[in-house]
């Protein structure tokens, strides 16, 4: 048998952190088994679907790494057979048309909380046969009366409800659309789904779905519900794979690997490249407690994904954010240099373009308490005098550049930190910066130089 396993996500907003938990979890258990991992997109919410929603899960899961197997199924070019599949269980006594208005069904739902002590259809129409030329309608399912539903459940165990709990459903409404439930089944057996690994938020609809699959003569695939996120509705901002990704500036590897362990575990491992969750990820593992988001945690596996990540992928992740800073960049040796020496220093990515902007814009202003620290009245010489010393400097490299400023400072009797620290304050803007070597080497001779000249100037002016 291969293993067949789809994502279905309803466009009709951002692609919240559960959904994306969701798609990593059917991706990581059909690479493991070798199988397939199919996307479709359930598009029957005429009033909250949008063609933009549609566009951000396909931005998203490509730039999670969740490759899709195939073609797009998309359930608004499936209706006729929606259509199709409802008149054959019509047919065979296994589904009815109701007509009832929504009035009578709110008074029927209420009297039922007497009977049954619950809100449910009362079955009014079960039996009366009624035609396509009945008038408004909707199609309901024929719920067995009797006995109970069971499936075993590959993460939360065996669930068992008995079917006198279990509703006559709708499968397609009174304008003609399917239902998630019915809609569901129909596409997962012409997808020939193998698993069905989604929220534990859809146990209650699984017990529906079964009993359509058995309707339909067919078995139903195996199913894992996986426990709930807590913790992401508290956050300020959208709890969405936009938001960790443009505004926190996070890593694929990093969203992907703090998630898959947001109720996955495989001992006390906690950071994987995507080769290793698709190695180590068994449905098994999944832990049936639900999940606590943590931010912090989140922050610090993108770190520890941030210093491992092939340099190569990581300039191909950073190049488009240089653009949207205006900052023009090639990948290549260069800018892998420029790569190796930042990311030990930040969190994310944002912090990698931001705390790199220095190598490209010379500062048009100096942090104030640098300046207050390191700047005095020798400044405005010194800084040029190590302006003339790098200008006479045949070796350019970053060991050349550190050499030639401690010699600099033993000729002055002075410290490292006495000539580094305004160095940096002239040609960062800030006295905070990677090794002195490497950012001058990294502006370059002739604009270290100027920089140099220029804070001089600055430094001049302030008497």
């Amino acid at each position: 048998m291969t293993v067949r396993v789809r994502f279905a996500p309803s466009p009709t907003g951002f692609m919240h952190l559960g959904n994306a938990r969701t798609a990593l979890f059917n991706w990581l258990f059909a690479r493991h088994h070798g199988g397939e991992f199919i996307l479709r997109i359930e598009d029957t919410d005429r009033e909250r679907h949008t063609e933009a929603a549609v566009q951000v899960i396909y931005d998203s899961l490509k730039w999670m790494g969740l490759n899709w197997d195939g073609p797009v199924l998309r359930q608004s070019e499936r209706l006729a057979i929606y259509h199709e599949v409802a008149e054959k269980l019509i047919a065979e006594g296994k589904a009815y048309r109701c007509n009832c208005t929504r009035e009578e069904l709110e008074a029927k739902k209420e009297a039922m909380k007497d009977t049954v002590n619950r809100s449910c259809y009362d079955r009014t129409c079960r039996d009366k046969n009624l035609g396509p030329d009945c008038g408004t309608h909707v199609v309901r399912f024929k719920m067995p009366l009797e006995g109970e539903s069971s499936f075993d459940d590959m993460i939360q165990g065996k669930i068992t409800k008995s079917y006198k709990d279990l509703d006559d459903f709708i499968m397609i409404r009174s304008d003609g659309m399917p239902t998630y439930q019915f809609a569901v089944v129909v596409d997962d057996l012409a997808l020939q789904i193998t698993h069905v690994i989604r929220g534990s938020d859809h146990i209650d609809n699984t017990h529906d779905q079964i009993a359509l699959y058995h309707a339909l003569g067919k078995e139903p695939p195996r199913f894992g519900h996986a426990p709930r996120i807590l913790g992401l509705s508290k956050r300020k901002g959208s709890p969405s794979v936009e938001y960790y990704r443009e505004a926190l500036g996070l890593l694929p590897e990093g969203l992907n690997n703090y998630i898959a362990r947001l109720g996955w575990s495989h001992g006390n491992d906690e950071i994987f490249t995507m080769d290793e969750l698709v190695k180590a990820f068994d449905i098994c593992d999944v832990n049936q407690a639900n999940g606590q988001f943590d931010e912090e945690k989140l922050i610090w596996v993108n770190e520890q994904q941030l210093h491992i990540v092939p340099i190569e992928k990581l300039a191909s992740y950073v190049i488009p954010l240089f653009e949207k800073a205006g900052i023009h960049v090639e990948a290549g040796e260069w800018l892998n240099k420029l790569l190796e020496m930042m990311r030990m220093r930040a969190h994310n990515l944002n912090e990698i373009v931001s705390g790199s902007r220095f190598v490209f814009v010379a500062p048009e202003t100096y942090d104030e308490a640098s300046v207050a620290k390191h700047f005095n009245a020798d400044t405005p010489e010194l800084l040029n005098a190590l302006a003339d010393e790098l200008e006479k400097l045949d070796n350019w490299d970053p060991a050349a550049i550190e050499a030639m400023m401690k010699a600099f400072a033993e000729a002055r009797t002075l410290k490292m930190g006495k000539v580094a620290q305004p160095a940096r304050t002239a040609i960062v803007g800030i006295a905070q910066s990677p090794s002195i070597g490497d950012t001058i080497w990294f502006v370059g001779q002739k604009e270290a130089c100027a920089r140099l000249r220029k804070a001089a100037e600055y430094a001049k002016s302030l008497g």
